[in-house]
């Protein structure tokens, strides 16, 4: 009993003495009576210094006024600097062990992802100076301090908003700060509001980890919980949500907080931008998950795919912007969501007039009587159902008869059009032009339909074009097949317009003359009533060799850019990368400039323009009729005459025959 008793006085001794003599004691001697006055005798200079291992300055500078004002200036320089034994000392003094005093903290840090970093030799991370400082350690209250509340998106950002550091280590957000600073939060900080959440509310102090920690305060499991201390009516809600308690079932694609609200960018919900936004409800928060196939087959829950909120009465305004208009959380809530057959949901059948009635003022029971969303192809709705196959039968029926009334008809008009240019006399394009515009036509379309495809992968025309690696590609291979083809078309054409001659005459009358801009004056005149004159074309009208010189220059441009983008790696081994770039906007936005030519220019030519509708056969047959021949090119009419070609007699004969079937007809 007496031994016990002696054990637990020198216990009971040992505690007070460590109380009062212990690491962080009140009377701890520092050092060997050190001062912070000794101490500052040399590092009270701001030129003192010492290169670390990596070759590194470092300064030693102690400002003296900046350690009165810190929390631990009572402690001296030796309280948290130990194992200085003399002054000046050559030995370095221990590295400081906040730890020594803050136990709890010092824990904490070493599980979080920071003291894990930290144990693993990464260099840059955060340590108890990086967030608190060193000599300018002071209160969280203090607005002085850098974890103030106040002061916290600041200090944190110093290592998140980093581009080196995001860039460097798997930073999952890359500039949260910037996204804070807009948010609902960082503007009420902005003004003084320190009742908002910083930081540290939702990430923790010391104990920071990854959200794919599961005891992290940001995993998807704890996140309504972490806002919740914020937002507990909501977080009371969301429990009981259709969300909620998927969550709690274990449903990890079930929705979050952060996963409509966003995390660090959270806006008002009468912002555009706001993911809350009622348009961006309707338009992409909510579609989200439910337009996801592949989450709708595994929860089987009703997707916008079955029973689309666009086509929905309230939808346009909605879809607008309009802020009266109902979105999806008008009718389903915004946190206390439930199936239509909870009796406490919102769009239960008993409360739907209840719902309706917050716009529509003395909603009765019949707005309950019918589907909320409509889906046409489900005989659920099956008036809509009846509706919709009546009328796309009576649709096929009427509009097909239509348009086999009308094809019976140009079907002749066609045959007739195409009998007079092929029996034309006028050889206007040899076999051989033929073949090689329709190679031509070919080759273009192949291209630009690829090439955009690649351009724009995700447009419901091009889908089938890059929607799996082997369409991908085989876009690809028919890219560079037609790529070649068009370089092997205008080799041909060039070759051909030098060693022969049909070429050299073809390409000497596409040569660009003085007249050109006199008959476009004129033909412009002609056209809007203010001449009586027709201009007067020869073999090529100033169109037709705008589109021949266009085309050839459109081609050249195209190739010599189109070959560095095929064999990049060759041509970056003599060429800069931004040279490439250039050669890819030029590639680019010629293709738009060609695209939008021939659908403007050319096809206005081929298919529209009066005296060729309902398509120029010239291009199909390489005839044309001497009557058309003579009434739209008469100059070189008059020369093919005068050179024998033609026989002026017998011309003139088959012309008023011609006019003659014409009348009769």
């Amino acid at each position: 009993m007496k031994q016990s008793a002696k054990r637990f006085s020198f216990l009971l001794l040992a505690i007070v003495l460590s109380f009062f003599y212990g690491p962080c004691g009140l009377f701890t001697p520092r050092g060997n009576g050190q001062t912070v006055e000794d101490c500052q005798m040399c590092h009270g200079d701001e030129g003192l210094t010492k290169v670390d291992s990596t070759g590194k300055e470092i300064s030693l500078f102690v400002d003296e006024s900046v350690f009165e004002n810190s929390i631990h200036n009572s402690l001296g320089c030796t309280g948290c600097h130990s194992g200085v034994k003399a002054e000046p000392h050559e030995t370095l003094p221990e590295p400081v062990k906040c730890g020594a005093c803050h136990t709890e903290a010092q824990k904490l840090y070493q599980k979080g992802i920071h003291g894990q970093k930290r144990l693993e030799g990464v260099a840059n991370a955060p340590t108890c100076g990086g967030c608190h400082g060193s000599h300018n350690i002071r209160t969280v209250d203090d607005p002085e301090a850098l974890v103030y509340r106040g002061n916290q998106p600041q200090m944190c950002a110093r290592c998140h908003e980093d581009i080196r550091l995001v860039t460097k280590y798997p930073i999952p957000a890359p500039t949260p700060y910037q996204a804070y600073q807009q948010s609902v939060h960082g503007k009420a900080l902005k003004e003084d509001n320190l009742g908002v959440a910083v930081c540290s509310d939702c990430h923790g102090a010391h104990d920071l980890r990854p959200a794919s920690d599961p005891n992290s305060t940001v995993f998807r499991t704890n996140v309504p919980s972490t806002c919740g201390a914020c937002h507990p009516i909501v977080e009371e809600e969301y429990s009981q949500d259709a969300h909620g308690k998927a969550l709690k079932d274990g449903a990890k694609d079930a929705p979050v907080c952060t996963d409509c609200h966003s995390a660090h960018a959270i806006k008002s919900s009468s912002d555009e931008t706001s993911s809350t936004f009622p348009a961006n409800l309707s338009k992409i928060t909510c579609t989200y998950c439910h337009s996801t196939e592949v989450i709708s087959g595994k929860y089987n829950y009703v997707t916008t795919r079955i029973t689309p909120y666009p086509d929905m009465y309230h939808s346009a305004g909605s879809m607008a912007g309009d802020t009266t208009a109902a979105s999806c959380v008008s009718c389903h809530t915004s946190h206390n969501i439930r199936p239509p057959d909870d009796p406490l949901s919102s769009v239960n059948k008993t409360n739907l007039p209840q719902t309706c009635g917050r716009c529509h003022p003395g909603a009765g029971p019949n707005f309950a009587k019918g589907s909320v969303h409509i889906a046409p192809t489900s005989k659920k709705d099956i008036g809509v159902w009846w509706v919709r196959r009546i009328y796309i039968l009576l649709i096929i029926v009427t509009i097909g008869g239509m348009a086999a009334h009308n094809g019976v008809i140009m079907i002749r008009y066609f045959r007739e059009r195409y009998r007079e240019a092929k029996e034309g006399r006028v050889v206007r394009w040899t076999n051989t032009e033929v073949m090689w515009h329709l190679l031509l036509f070919l080759s273009f379309v192949t291209l630009i339909i690829t090439g955009f495809a690649y351009k724009y992968p995700g447009t419901w025309w091009s889908s089938w074009l890059t929607s799996s690696p082997s369409a991908f590609v085989a876009r690809g291979v028919a890219h560079r097949v037609a790529g070649v083809l068009l370089i092997g078309l205008f080799c041909f054409s060039i070759f051909r317009g030098i060693f022969t001659q049909r070429g050299r005459e073809q390409l000497k009358a596409k040569l660009p003359v003085p007249s050109d801009i006199k008959n476009l004056i004129s033909n412009l005149l002609f056209s809007l009533g203010l001449s009586s004159r027709r201009p007067q074309f020869d073999r090529y009208d100033y169109s037709e060799k705008a589109e021949y010189w266009a085309l050839i220059w459109g081609g050249f441009v195209m190739t010599i850019t189109g070959i560095p983008l095929w064999f990049e790696t060759f041509f970056l081994k003599f060429i800069p990368k931004w040279l490439l770039d250039v050669a890819m906007a030029i590639h680019l936005y010629e293709a738009w400039l060609a695209t939008l030519a021939i659908l403007v220019w050319h096809f206005f030519y081929m298919f529209l323009h009066p005296e060729n509708y309902p398509i120029n056969f010239t291009a199909i047959t390489g005839t044309m009729t001497e009557e058309a021949y003579m009434e739209r090119h008469p100059l070189d009419y008059d020369r093919m005459i005068a050179r024998g070609e033609l026989i002026k007699e017998e011309s003139q004969e088959r012309l008023e025959r011609t006019e003659g079937s014409k009348k009769t007809d």
